[in-house]
């Protein structure tokens, strides 16, 4: 009995020493983690920003806005401040309707206390054209970048740094305008980040399109990819050719009215994109789902009629005729008139679902509407399988959405990455969703976040991400924001944010807070029950 309880507390010790053990070594592992990804540890809520930055550090005390708080602009030539302020003026203007505030922009390099300071001044060279720091204390904000574009990728970080009422399109009153003292250093991982939009399936007009931008971009979203030809529609003027839009843009699934953009109209996206820094990538698809062209004029088809218009939502049935003459020139004069209006690097070919051409028509068809797409200075995108074609080599990008890349591999193809089952946004998020399609499975907004590039294709290969909304069950923006929505912070997440430094818990957490963020610019947003207790308002 005596020796019982020695027994006992040498047990004790030995449990003691062993837990001793493990927190130490949970103490090194946390440290490990710190030291790649700083944010990690961020615990006092501060740190609400999404798309999570590469680096946080908390200061002391808060930067208070005020109604007479100065926006100083400063770059390293006259060109680029004036460009800075531009970036300026937006911000004053995402500002001023829920405070109120008319903030004096200045330009200058020698700003007072209390001031918003943007500048490239001594930009770090090392962030890229969309990297920046923010140095937030009680006495400014100063906002540092190699480049305007990373000014406006921080301004995007600025905003959601203020509290959720800044997103209100009417005043706000007895609120303080805070930012919580910190110092963000931030850069993406990956150069590509897109949303794309399906406006042929259902037409969307020109505000309709620039609401959506203007939502993408400030999640730094920085491709719009505008998908203008299907079966069902085509939705870019061609002078050259009228009847594409005015026979083949005349409707759109289940028998609307259609539309389509004049030259013009899209040259006002662009530049309203542009101004967020977002680039329009225009695609036209072939040599399938081209029935709207087939509709519009009869050359294009060997019997030389016209083919009926479409309105249904089945794949595969059309073609464009890939061994006559007239079918390449009809492609020219449409690339011609497009890249003349697109600043764009890229043209989009499509390539997608070709079940009517033979294999080897296919082959020689998109090889050689690449050339055309190159011609005219421009790269081209396509849809897989278009890697497999003989004709394709590494000038080419594939916009991967099979998970069917191998040919891209050996060819050494940059990849747009955009696979069905992770990244398609008509994906209904479970059996209730009132809108989408199911045919890639359900995609829940945790499975939406939990993956990455690369997963799919080597890094060195991932150009980025790509986030497609297929319209064909989605008719107005109720619809389009339900379905964009929430799913698109975390596929901007991924794009921006490095693998080791994204973990779906502490996402989680950052994205609740954005909830009424997106209440309060009218989202109308999927309110996932396991991420938004209550039902929002």
């Amino acid at each position: 009995m005596k020796n019982k309880p020695n027994i006992h507390w040498k047990s004790i010790s030995i449990s003691m020493v062993f837990l001793i053990l493990v927190m130490f070594s949970f103490a090194i592992s946390f440290k490990e983690i710190n030291k790649t990804n700083p944010t990690f540890a961020v615990e006092d809520g501060s740190n609400i920003i999404i798309p999570k930055p590469l680096s946080y550090k908390k200061g002391e005390g808060k930067f208070i806005l005020k109604k007479d708080t100065p926006i100083y602009v400063k770059g390293n030539t006259e060109e680029e401040t004036e460009e800075i302020n531009k970036i300026a003026e937006f911000l004053k203007g995402k500002l001023k309707p829920s405070t109120g505030f008319d903030l004096n922009i200045i330009k200058g390099d020698n700003p007072p206390p209390g001031s918003i300071y943007l500048t490239t001044i001594g930009g770090a060279k090392d962030k890229g054209s969309e990297g920046y720091t923010i140095i937030i204390t009680p006495e400014n904000i100063k906002i540092i970048a190699n480049k305007p574009e990373g000014l406006s990728r921080a301004v995007q970080t600025l905003r959601q740094l203020l509290p959720a009422d800044i997103e209100k399109n009417t005043l706000v009153t007895n609120i303080e305008w805070s930012v919580p003292a910190a110092t963000i250093d931030d850069k993406p991982e990956h150069a590509y980040r897109g949303l794309m939009i399906d406006v042929a399936r259902h037409f969307f007009t020109v505000d309709e399109i620039k609401r959506q931008i203007d939502l993408a971009a400030q999640y730094k979203i920085n491709r719009v990819h505008l998908h203008l030809s299907d079966d069902q529609g085509w939705r870019l003027e061609i002078k050259k050719w009228p009847d594409l839009t005015k026979i083949g843009g005349s409707t759109e699934v289940g028998g609307g009215p259609g539309g389509y953009y004049t030259q013009e109209e899209f040259k006002d996206i662009v530049k309203y994109a542009a101004e967020r820094y977002v680039e329009i990538v225009p695609e036209f698809d072939m040599p399938g789902h081209s029935n709207a062209a087939l509709a519009s004029y009869g050359f294009l088809n060997e019997d030389g009629k016209k083919k009926p218009l479409y309105t249904g939502t089945n794949v595969g049935f059309s073609s464009f005729m890939t061994h006559d003459e007239k079918t390449y020139g009809f492609i020219e004069d449409v690339i011609k008139e497009v890249s003349e209006i697109s600043p764009s690097k890229y043209i989009h070919i499509g390539g997608d679902e070709a079940d009517s051409t033979k294999k080897e028509d296919y082959d020689y068809f998109v090889g050689r509407v690449s050339k055309i797409v190159e011609k005219y200075g421009k790269t081209a995108i396509g849809w897989d399988p278009i890697d497999t074609s003989p004709q394709i080599n590494s000038s080419v990008i594939l916009q991967n959405w099979k998970d069917s890349n191998a040919a891209a591999r050996e060819k050494n193809m940059k990849m747009i990455i955009s696979i069905a089952k992770k990244a398609y946004l008509d994906m209904k998020y479970d059996e209730n969703t009132p809108y989408g399609l199911n045919w890639a499975g359900y995609i829940p907004v945790e499975t939406a976040y939990k993956w990455d590039p690369t997963d799919y294709a080597p890094k060195e290969l991932v150009l980025g991400i790509e986030a497609p909304l297929w319209t064909e069950t989605i008719e107005d923006t109720k619809a389009m924001d339900y379905m964009i929505y929430p799913r698109l912070l975390g596929y901007a997440e991924i794009g921006w944010t490095p693998k080791n430094a994204r973990e779906w818990i502490e996402y989680k957490s950052r994205l609740e807070k954005h909830g009424e963020r997106m209440k309060n610019q009218g989202i109308n947003y999927y309110n996932d029950s396991t991420i938004w207790r209550s039902k929002k308002k």
